[in-house]
């Protein structure tokens, strides 16, 4: 059986409050894991994100269940969560967050996945990155249509999302349309749009070539940060899940040419 190694980090960064909130949920064979961003700049993101989180995980803690349905229900079950919060203070009606869930069965080797916002899941296998979820933002969308050529990173208007737990309809991919078959050796990465703004993929890569646990890689990845704790840096967090032994997760296979992160779907 593939054994699971888990690290997070969580981090104010330069703002005054965190309002990201990871956590996880597992047992020997099955695992949730879910990473939230807090809207700051509507009020109660930290409340949002919060809610949002422990409803995921206490659902999965008394249902452990690791298939599409349970992954189809988590979206559903945030909004509830968040609805119920806004009732509760209704100084806060329009407090909200993005999400990430990660959902893993290593008896029946298969993991799903669902995402709204711009929170990120990479897949790294043969440590090489692959992005399994889609961001939802405006700037996205304009790139994806090929109305605009720029990049993500660096562009003040990527935070402009058109999708988040508590907005209107769920939009397309975000949820996983069929699982993927788990490997020995795979590495998932959940993390907010403050961590993954900061450091490249290929940096993540090149991080995981020398880490010894999922911690070690987390912390490696903050240290190529320009400055963690500089006023214009995000809240960032991070959940690193890794599936088998060191060995495996930290092999590289040799690629022609360097590539930016791709889907594998």
């Amino acid at each position: 059986m593939m054994r699971l190694s888990v690290a997070q980090r969580s981090e104010c960064g330069g703002r005054p409050r965190n309002e990201d909130w990871i956590g996880f949920c597992a047992n020997d064979t099955r695992g949730c894991f879910i990473l939230a961003d807090g809207a700051g700049g509507c009020g109660g993101g930290a409340i949002a994100s919060r809610v949002v989180v422990r409803e995921v995980l206490s659902h999965f803690s008394e249902t452990p269940e690791v298939n599409q349905n349970s992954i189809s229900k988590t979206i559903p079950m945030a909004r509830i969560a968040l609805a119920n919060a806004r009732e509760r203070y209704p100084r806060l009606s329009q407090m909200d967050t993005t999400m990430a869930v990660l959902m893993l069965d290593t008896q029946q080797a298969r993991a799903y996945w669902s995402s709204i916002g711009d929170s990120r899941i990479y897949l790294f296998r043969h440590g090489r990155a692959h992005t399994l979820t889609n961001d939802h933002s405006v700037l996205q969308s304009m790139i994806d249509a090929g109305l605009i050529s720029s990049s993500m990173r660096g562009n003040k208007k990527r935070t402009v999302l058109y999708a988040a737990v508590g907005s209107g309809d769920i939009p397309e991919q975000a949820v996983c349309q069929k699982p993927l078959a788990l490997k020995s050796g795979d590495i998932f990465l959940l993390c907010s749009d403050g961590f993954w703004e900061s450091v490249s993929e290929e940096e993540m890569e090149s991080v995981l070539q020398q880490a010894t646990s999922p911690q070690h890689w987390i912390n490696g990845m903050v240290y190529q940060f320009s400055n963690p704790e500089a006023g214009d840096q995000d809240n960032f967090s991070a959940l690193a899940v890794w599936v088998g032994d060191q060995e495996e997760v930290t092999r590289i296979v040799i690629r022609k040419a360097p590539k930016q992160a791709k889907s594998i779907n």
